[in-house]
């Protein structure tokens, strides 16, 4: 089961889904387009959509990976494992809490492919970063992202992550620029248990290192038996 990033249409996992090919079985769990819900809301519409006639592995991929979190330290039948994939229990930017009022200001759609493109691809060049994280959040109202933007700089799910029994991978993108390494940090500090695998490359490292992520989702699921 994957959980999207800030977009939340699940277009982005394109790459990873392929590569993961017919070894496993991945369902894509989109969040509404038009609608500005948070982490709470957007927990309940995860939970109704979870298999409840099969086991399977819950991951959150940056923004939504609080509710992974949410969801694995009260489980559902079924859920055998959580994979926290660049992303955060708490707000990863604590610098900026104050901002939070700030968020229904941002210029979210409006910024220049040149400024994101190192950032989210990796890509100094603008013109080698795909266009599909255009195409993801086109659809997506401007308020619903910055609703979102608003949600991640007030959460902190430390205690629930604390709770999770279940195993736990996090997956960190040692040139991740958007979720700093203090987030991974406080997460494993918070989780002993958990394993932690790194790889080489930007924030979506779904996107351009699937088959290193599906080696590593594979040697974890390995290890749930």
């Amino acid at each position: 089961m994957l959980l999207p990033g800030l977009d939340g249409t699940g277009k982005l996992f394109a790459q990873f889904v392929a590569a993961l090919g017919s070894a496993i079985d991945p369902q894509i769990i989109k969040y509404p387009v038009d609608r500005r819900l948070g982490y709470g809301e957007l927990e309940q519409l995860v939970r109704a959509e979870l298999p409840r006639d099969r086991r399977y592995m819950l991951l959150g991929e940056s923004f939504s990976g609080p509710i992974a979190i949410r969801i694995g330290a009260d489980p559902p039948a079924g859920l055998i494992g959580i994979i926290l994939c660049v992303t955060f229990a708490k707000n990863p930017y604590p610098w900026l809490g104050w901002a939070r009022p700030l968020a229904a200001c941002l210029p979210v759609k409006s910024l220049p492919r040149w400024f994101r493109a190192p950032f989210m691809w990796g890509a100094a060049d603008p013109n080698r970063a795909p266009v599909k994280l255009d195409r993801a959040t086109a659809a997506v109202d401007d308020a619903v992202l910055r609703h979102r933007i608003a949600a991640l700089l007030a959460v902190d799910e430390t205690a629930a992550l604390a709770r999770i029994e279940l195993p736990i991978l996090v997956l960190r993108a040692t040139g991740d620029h958007v979720i700093p390494y203090a987030a991974a940090r406080h997460m494993l500090r918070t989780q002993t248990r958990a394993q932690h695998v790194e790889i080489d490359g930007p924030h979506l490292l779904l996107q351009t290192r699937p088959e290193e992520c599906k080696a590593a989702v594979t040697r974890f699921m390995q290890t749930l038996g």
